[in-house]
C-alpha cells in the first residue's frame, strides 16, 4: 500500500466521479449532485488492489474535499455508508 500513499483524490466534474490514480490502476467513486449535496452511488477499486485500503482512502478524500468546499455527502452505496459509520469525525459532512 505504501506505493499508493501519495495518490491524490481528484474531482472529475465532467465525469461525475472522484478518481484516485495510482501505479497499476484507478479507483473511482461515482456521484450525482443535488445542490450542495454529493450523492455517492458507487465506489470501485480494481480487483487486484482490493483489501489494500484504497477504497477507504478514496472515500476519505471525498469527505475532505466536500468539507473544504462547504458541501455535504450522502453515502448512497454500501461501501461509503460503512466507511462513514467507522469515521464519526466526518459526521459534520454527512447530509442532514
Amino acid at each position: 500500500m505504501d506505493q499508493h500513499q501519495d495518490a491524490p483524490v481528484v474531482e472529475n466534474v465532467a465525469g461525475n466521479r472522484f478518481e484516485m490514480a495510482f501505479p497499476g490502476g484507478l479507483a473511482f467513486a461515482s456521484f450525482r449532485r443535488d445542490g450542495e449535496r454529493l450523492i455517492v452511488t458507487h465506489v470501485e477499486v480494481p480487483t487486484a488492489f482490493n483489501g489494500q485500503g484504497l477504497g477507504s482512502r478514496l472515500v476519505h478524500g471525498i469527505f475532505e474535499m466536500a468539507r473544504a468546499s462547504g458541501r455535504s455527502v450522502v453515502p448512497a452505496c454500501s461501501f461509503a455508508a460503512a466507511w462513514t459509520r467507522r469515521h464519526p469525525e466526518f459526521s459534520d459532512v454527512l447530509a442532514r
